[in-house]
C-alpha cells in the first residue's frame, strides 16, 4: 500500500516536470552534462538525433530544447538564431549552425524503483546511493537557419558566433559535398562559399564533421531552391510570349501601421507577360496577389495559378486576345539599410495598396493607346486592389481602369477557426514551443494581414498578461476582431467604398444558396498524439456552435508517462459562443481554406504531421460568402444571396456549391472573359456597338447588324486560344449566318475591320 501511495503522489506531483523548471534544480549536481531533456517536452524526441536531411526547423526545434534544458544557460535563446537568419538574408547569405551537444534524460528504472522522489518542497529528489540515474546522449548537428534561397546560386557562411558546443569535443574541421559524387569540400569559418543549384526544390548537402576525440560525424541537410529563373510561366516557341524580367518597385507614398514608430514604404515585384499579338504594351491587366506568408508563391507560381480544366491558363488566353499581363507580387524583403525583414505577403494591406498605385502609375506612363485598365484582385489582393483604386480616385490620381473583378476577396472580413488559432498559438508559444508551429502562427493568426482581416482573432480572447491562454469568461467568447486592427481597418475601407469610376464584378467561391461546409459544432478532431513513448498530446477541437450556443473549440493536454499513469503536465482549452443572429463562422457558406494542401508545405515535425493525418474535416471557411458579397443588408453569414440582397456589384458569379478558395473553374472563367473581352475589344463605331450575335449558336452562327460592314473578317477561337475558323472579304448586312460545326463549348468570335471590331462570347449546348 506505502508503495501505491508514493506513485500515486510522485504521479499527482508529476506535472511540475513539465511546467516548472524549479522541480529538477535538486537534480543539476547530479548531472554530468548539466542539460536534463526532462525539462522540456521532447518534441524534436531528440534521443533519436536525425542524421540525414536535416532542415532549418528540425535544427532550431533541438536547439530550443537544449537551451531550455541547460541548467547552466550556456545557449542563447532562439530569438538570437532568427536574428542571425534574418542578417544572412539581409546579406544575400545562408547562415550555417553547429549544435554540438551532450544531454542527459532519467532513466526509466529510476522513475519505477523508487530512486527518484518529490520532497516536501515538490521538488525531485534523489534517494542516497541510486545508481544509473541518467541515460547519456549525444548531439552533433549542421544544419543551414534558414529554409529556402530564391537563388539557385546559394552563398552559404558558417560564423563563429553560430557554433555552439557545451562539450569538450573540438572541431578539427568540417567539409560538405553537394553531389554523391564529388570530392569534399573543406569549409572555414566567417568565409563564404557557394553552391551552384541546377533545379528548383529541395536539394540536399552532404556534411563531414571530424572532432577532436577522433569522431567523424557524417550527416546531410536540405534547402529548398525557388529560383524564378528556373521557374517558368506557360510559354511556347513564340518570341512574343518571352515575359520580361521580374522587376522589383517601391511605393512612392509611405504608410505607418500600428505598433510602428514611423511610415515606411512598400516593395513589391512585377513581371510583364506580353500580348502574343503584337508585342506591345496596350492593354494590360494587373493581376495582385493575395494572402501569402512567408512568400510561398512567386510570380511563375501566381501566373501557373491561372491554370484551370485540362492544360488551360486564363493568362495564357488572354494574351492570344491582345492583353498585356502584369503580376504583382509582394516578396518578403530586407527593409533599406536595417536587418528588419518585412514578409510583404501578409504586411498591412495599406501599404501594399500604395505600391500597386505606383505599379498602376508606372504602367499608365508606359502603355500605349487609350484602352483602360482591367484590375483582378484573388482573396487579399482585391482589397488591395479596391483600397488602391478608390485611394487614386480620392487623390485626384487616374487610375484609367475601366473594370475590377473581386475574386473571392473578404471586403467584411476572413476566418481562421478560434479552436485552430488558440491551438496552434499554444504549441507554438506555450509551454511546447514547436518551432516549426512558429512561422504558421506568425503568418496566419499574427501578421498584420491576418489581424486586420480575421473576424474572429485570438488576441481579442487573450487572458490578460498571457501570450496563449485563453478568457473563460461567457462575455468575451463572442467572435472578436485583433484589437488596435481589425475594426479600424474594417471602418477606413467602408468608409473608402468601392472605386467610382470602374464597372466592380465579384466572382465567389461560396455558395450562394446556403450550403454549409459541415455543420456547427463539428468535431473536427479527437485524437491522441504520440510523441515519444512517454509523452503524447490529446487534442480536442471543435467547428464554432450554431446561433447563440456555447462549446468548447479546442483542448489541448500535454501528458507524461509515469509508472502505470499518464498525467496531465499541460492543459489548455478554449470555448466559443455564436452571436444570436448567425451560427458560427466556421462552417458558414463561403470558399473553402484546403486544410490537406496547407499540410503540405509544413514539414515533417512529428505533431504537425500526426494533427493533419488525423483530422475529420479537410476544409473550413476561409472567405465567407457573406463578406465575398460584401452583403449590406444583413449579418447573419447563412443567408441565401437572392434579388433582395444588397451588394456593390454591378454583376457577380455565384456558384450553388462551395470551392476552394479561389479556384478556377469553367464557369468563373467565362464570367471573367465575358466582363473583359466584352468591355474592351468593342469599339466606340456604332457599327461594332449595335452588332449581336443569337446565342446559344446551333449548326449556325447567326450575326445580325444594322449596319453594313465591308471586307469583314471573322474568326472564331475556343477558350484555349486555337483558332476553329477563320474568314475574310465577308459583306455582312442585316442577318449574316456562318456555316459552322462546333463541339459543345465557350468560344469566342471576333469580327472586324479597318474601322474597328468586336468580341463577343458564344456558347454551344
Amino acid at each position: 500500500m506505502k508503495l501505491k501511495i508514493t506513485l500515486l503522489l510522485f504521479s499527482l506531483f508529476s506535472l511540475l516536470s513539465f511546467a516548472q523548471d524549479k522541480s529538477y534544480d535538486l537534480l543539476k549536481d547530479k548531472t554530468e552534462t548539466k542539460i536534463l531533456y526532462d525539462r522540456v517536452f521532447g518534441i524534436s524526441n531528440a534521443t533519436e538525433q536525425r542524421k540525414t536531411e536535416i532542415t532549418a526547423n528540425y535544427f532550431m526545434q533541438v536547439y530550443h530544447e537544449m537551451q531550455r534544458a541547460d541548467f547552466l544557460n550556456r545557449l542563447p535563446k532562439l530569438d538570437f538564431i532568427r536574428e542571425q537568419a534574418n542578417i544572412g538574408f539581409a546579406q544575400n547569405q545562408i547562415p550555417l549552425s553547429i549544435l554540438i551537444s551532450d544531454f542527459e534524460k532519467i532513466s526509466k528504472t529510476t522513475s519505477e524503483n523508487g530512486d527518484l522522489f518529490l520532497n516536501e518542497n515538490r521538488q525531485f529528489q534523489l534517494r542516497r546511493n541510486a545508481q544509473n540515474v541518467f541515460e547519456k546522449h549525444s548531439l552533433n548537428l549542421i544544419s543551414p537557419i534558414a529554409l529556402k534561397s530564391k537563388s539557385s546560386q546559394v552563398t552559404f557562411v558558417l560564423k563563429d558566433n553560430l557554433i555552439f558546443n557545451t562539450t569538450n569535443r573540438n572541431i578539427t574541421s568540417i567539409a560538405i559535398q553537394a553531389k554523391k559524387d564529388e570530392n569534399w569540400k573543406t569549409i572555414s569559418t566567417n568565409v563564404p562559399f557557394q553552391i551552384n543549384f541546377s533545379e528548383n526544390g529541395k536539394q540536399t548537402v552532404n556534411c563531414k564533421i571530424i572532432l577532436s576525440n577522433g569522431d567523424i560525424i557524417y550527416e546531410s541537410f536540405i534547402i529548398t531552391i525557388e529560383d524564378q529563373n528556373n521557374g517558368t510561366a506557360n510559354k511556347d516557341n513564340s518570341q512574343n510570349l518571352q515575359p520580361s524580367a521580374v522587376t522589383t518597385i517601391t511605393a512612392a507614398t509611405p504608410y505607418q501601421g500600428f505598433g510602428e514608430t514611423t511610415a515606411f514604404l512598400g516593395q513589391g515585384e512585377y513581371e510583364i507577360f506580353p500580348d502574343t499579338v503584337d508585342g506591345i504594351l496596350d492593354k494590360p491587366i494587373f493581376l495582385v496577389d493575395g494572402f501569402d506568408p512567408g512568400d510561398s508563391r512567386n510570380i511563375a507560381a501566381i501566373y501557373a495559378g491561372l491554370n484551370y480544366g485540362t492544360n488551360q491558363n486564363l493568362a495564357d488566353f488572354l494574351r492570344t486576345q491582345g492583353f498585356d499581363i502584369v503580376l504583382l507580387n509582394f516578396p518578403t524583403y530586407t527593409r533599406p539599410n536595417t536587418t528588419t525583414v518585412v514578409d510583404g505577403g501578409v504586411d498591412f494591406i495599406q501599404r501594399n495598396a500604395f505600391v500597386l498605385v505606383s505599379l498602376i502609375n508606372q504602367i499608365n506612363a508606359q502603355k500605349v493607346g487609350n484602352q483602360k485598365n482591367v484590375v483582378i484582385g484573388p482573396s487579399m489582393g482585391g482589397l488591395i486592389s479596391r483600397y488602391a483604386l478608390r485611394y487614386m480616385e480620392m487623390n485626384n490620381i487616374n487610375h484609367d481602369t475601366r473594370l475590377f473583378i473581386s475574386f473571392d476577396s473578404p471586403h467584411q472580413g476572413a476566418n481562421v477557426p478560434i479552436g485552430f488559432q488558440h491551438l496552434f498559438n499554444y504549441l507554438a508559444y506555450g509551454p511546447l514551443g514547436n518551432v516549426t508551429v512558429q512561422p504558421v502562427v506568425n503568418g496566419l493568426i499574427k501578421s498584420p494581414a491576418a489581424r486586420q482581416m480575421l473576424i474572429d482573432h485570438m488576441e481579442g480572447h487573450l487572458q490578460t498578461g498571457s501570450l496563449f491562454e485563453f478568457n473563460t469568461a461567457s462575455n468575451s467568447l463572442l467572435p472578436t476582431g485583433a484589437p488596435n486592427y481589425r475594426t479600424e481597418f474594417q471602418n477606413e475601407l467602408n468608409s473608402m467604398g468601392f472605386p467610382l469610376n470602374t464597372r466592380n464584378v465579384s466572382i465567389s467561391n461560396g455558395a450562394g444558396n446556403g450550403a454549409n461546409n459541415y455543420s456547427p459544432d463539428f468535431e473536427v478532431m479527437n485524437y491522441t498524439l504520440n510523441i515519444t513513448p512517454t509523452q503524447r498530446a490529446i487534442i480536442n477541437l471543435r467547428f464554432t456552435p450554431a446561433a447563440n450556443q456555447t462549446n468548447q473549440v479546442s483542448r489541448f493536454r500535454g501528458q507524461q508517462y509515469v509508472v502505470l499513469f499518464w498525467i496531465t503536465g499541460f492543459e489548455s482549452l478554449a470555448n466559443s459562443k455564436a452571436p444570436t443572429f448567425t451560427a458560427g463562422l466556421d462552417t458558414a457558406p463561403g470558399g473553402r481554406f484546403d486544410i490537406t494542401g496547407f499540410s503540405n508545405g509544413l514539414g515533417t515535425d512529428p505533431i504537425l504531421t500526426q494533427f493533419f493525418d488525423n483530422l475529420n474535416a479537410d476544409y473550413f471557411t476561409f472567405i465567407p460568402t457573406w463578406s465575398s458579397m460584401a452583403v449590406g443588408n444583413t449579418n447573419n453569414l447563412y443567408s441565401p444571396i437572392t434579388s433582395s440582397t444588397t451588394t456593390p456589384f454591378a454583376a457577380s458569379l455565384i456558384p450553388t456549391v462551395n470551392e476552394n478558395h479561389v479556384t478556377l473553374n469553367a464557369n468563373n472563367v467565362a464570367f471573367a472573359l465575358n466582363e473583359i473581352l466584352n468591355g474592351t475589344l468593342t469599339t466606340v463605331n456604332p457599327v461594332f456597338e449595335t452588332l449581336w450575335i443569337k446565342n446559344p449558336v446551333s449548326n449556325t452562327i447567326e450575326i445580325n447588324t444594322s449596319y453594313a460592314i465591308d471586307n469583314a473578317s471573322v474568326s472564331i477561337s475556343d477558350m484555349l486560344g486555337k483558332t476553329i475558323y477563320q474568314s475574310k472579304n465577308n459583306n455582312i448586312n442585316g442577318t449574316f449566318e456562318i456555316p459552322v460545326s462546333l463541339t459543345k463549348g465557350v468560344y469566342l468570335i471576333t469580327i472586324g475591320n479597318e474601322s474597328g471590331n468586336v468580341t463577343k462570347k458564344i456558347v454551344k449546348n
